[in-house]
């Protein structure tokens, strides 16, 4: 059996994961997902037609992690 060895910090960062919101576009009949790199909110687009959709973090949010945008 070959062993494959990584660095710290490689193995680090394959631990991270992107926060990230599962989004069914109704306007392209598509599935997405929006990352949230801020802290703050959720920002993406649809993979088709482009368009834009922000969602802002709160404290009296919702624990769902997926979401229609029509």
């Amino acid at each position: 059996m070959d062993t494959i060895e990584i660095n710290t910090e490689v193995a680090g960062n394959l631990q991270k994961r992107k926060k990230f919101l599962g989004i069914y576009f109704a306007c392209c009949n598509v599935y997405g997902r929006i990352y949230n790199h801020s802290g703050t909110h959720y920002d993406g687009k649809c993979p088709i037609c482009l368009r834009r959709l922000k969602i802002r973090i709160g404290s009296n949010g919702v624990s769902d992690r997926f979401f229609v945008a029509s």
